[in-house]
């Protein structure tokens, strides 16, 4: 089954959220973004049983994993 990303990436001046390929959210903080991913990640993995995982984009490197859930 087809895992659903979050990711996390550095913008000039804070975090951008991104659900797929969907900027969601902008966050100032970056542990504001990560908690948020993994909160959004985790709830429709429980509530809908959808795969999903929390990366971190490394700007031109390979992402990082930083949770999944499923």
């Amino acid at each position: 089954m087809h895992r659903l990303l979050f990711t996390i990436a550095a913008q000039a001046t804070g975090w951008q959220l991104y659900e797929g390929d969907e900027g969601k959210f902008w966050f100032s903080r970056w542990d504001d973004a990560l908690e948020t991913a993994d909160i959004m990640a985790g709830a429709l993995h429980e509530r809908h049983g959808i795969p999903t995982a929390v990366v971190m984009d490394m700007a031109g490197r390979e992402a990082v994993l930083v949770s999944s859930h499923g």
